[in-house]
């Protein structure tokens, strides 16, 4: 077994290591970290004003105004929000290059953004493009603009200001050049495409880039394996989101997607989405509030009862670090099996029940990650009763996968005690 733990280790450490040292994606999830006060807000916004319980559409009917203030607030925030990504991922990503003035970087992949976008001169935008159907076009467009302008800062293809210039100003100067190319070279871009049969390089990217990788990405085996991946570097001590940051690049545009179809009044496309994704990992990544639960309850001895009254808390709010590192889980060979198949069992249990119909798809809602469970499954699956007992019923899988393991371990903890105590 400790050389199955060599191998693991050997794998996930060089992974981890790969991606961190891909800037992009990391200047990636940090954007959407950035952003999750619009996503939050715009999901509950939708959410309120499609909720249909008890008398509250009746209500909304009867008071239109307030139906409009819902609207409004999800329309300007999830609905744009390939915008607002342009507006945060080039400057975090030129800081990570250490670009001399990032802020320049965010007007500059605005522009070539919106000149990219066909649009109505002087009078709209088609707000499409604007929202989860642009997601993959801003982030391609933010690493290119961003390159472009560190390629020409490292070749010098900038504008000298005169010594005693103040930094600002010369910092200003010297993003002018790229600035020229960028925005007639995207100018020229739009219209050539635009007399093309894609119309936009937004039609073109969403049609042979983001579909596919939003496919791959979000089905079923895709799932599985970035769930597998994620809980395999958390039993390794690297955290999981660290290792997986693209997860919400996926998760955003299939949120929006979902909320959209629900404010249309159509089918919800993506079993993908963040009510799916809180019910695999309940208590954090590995799922480990069932074994906060079991040791809460039927540990025996006085090591993990302590352990269980510190960590319960932090479990239900998500926070599974205590249980991590105070059995300790990470990398204890007798803990592997329960930690990675209780994570296989809720992934086919989840997304089969959202599969199958037994329970409804993600409606887009993206609360907060300390969210409880089942309030999770009230608040971000479609059909909310059912996505609560969906929540409940993993809970108590996962307490039955773990009740032996914690028998096992209690044993050994309490005869250790028993032996002390002798001594």
């Amino acid at each position: 077994m400790e050389k199955l733990m060599d191998k693991i280790s050997a794998f996930v450490e060089p992974l981890a290591e790969w991606v961190h040292k891909m800037k992009f994606l990391q200047a990636l999830a940090e954007a959407m970290q950035v952003l999750l006060p619009i996503t939050v807000v715009g999901s509950f916004a939708c959410l309120f004003a499609f909720l249909d319980i008890g008398g509250w559409q009746p209500f909304l009917a009867e008071h239109p105004m307030i139906a409009t203030v819902f609207m409004n607030a999800q329309s300007w925030t999830i609905s744009c929000i390939a915008f607002y990504t342009v507006l945060v991922l080039p400057y975090l990503y030129a800081k990570r290059l250490e670009v001399d003035e990032p802020l320049s970087c965010i007007p500059l992949t605005v522009a070539a953004f919106l000149l990219l976008t066909p649009t109505e001169l002087y009078a709209s935008i088609p707000t499409s493009w604007l929202g989860h159907a642009g997601m993959f076009s801003a982030f391609i467009i933010s690493f290119l603009v961003v390159r472009f302008v560190k390629l020409c800062a490292d070749h010098n293809v900038t504008i000298k200001m005169p010594a005693g210039v103040p930094h600002y100003i010369e910092a200003t100067f010297a993003v002018l050049i790229p600035a020229f190319i960028i925005v007639f070279g995207c100018s020229l871009i739009g219209q050539a495409m635009a007399a093309t049969e894609f119309g936009s390089i937004h039609q073109l990217i969403y049609t042979f880039i983001q579909t596919p990788l939003q496919g791959l990405g979000t089905s079923f085996g895709g799932l599985l394996v970035t769930e597998l991946v994620m809980t395999l570097a958390m039993f390794c001590g690297i955290h999981g989101s660290s290792v997986v940051p693209f997860m919400d690049a996926l998760q955003m545009p299939a949120n929006e997607a979902n909320a959209a179809a629900l404010a249309a009044g159509e089918a919800l496309p993506n079993i993908y989405g963040t009510g799916l994704l809180n019910s695999i990992q309940m208590g954090g990544i590995g799922a480990t509030l069932g074994l906060a639960i079991v040791l809460f309850f039927f540990a025996k001895s006085k090591r993990y009862k302590q352990l269980a009254r510190v960590a319960i808390v932090p479990q239900i709010f998500n926070i599974g670090e205590p249980l991590l590192f105070g059995i300790p889980i990470m990398l204890n060979p007798m803990l592997f099996i329960p930690y990675m198949g209780g994570v296989i069992v809720n992934t086919c249990v989840a997304y089969f029940a959202m599969w199958s119909g037994l329970v409804g798809r993600p409606n887009g809602v993206n609360p907060s990650w300390t969210m409880p469970g089942v309030v999770q499954g009230l608040l971000g699956i479609s059909t909310p009763v059912q996505g609560a007992i969906l929540q409940v019923l993993i809970i108590l899988i996962d307490m039955a996968i773990w009740f032996p393991f914690v028998k096992l371990i209690d044993k050994q903890a309490l005869e250790e005690e028993n032996e002390t105590a002798e001594a």
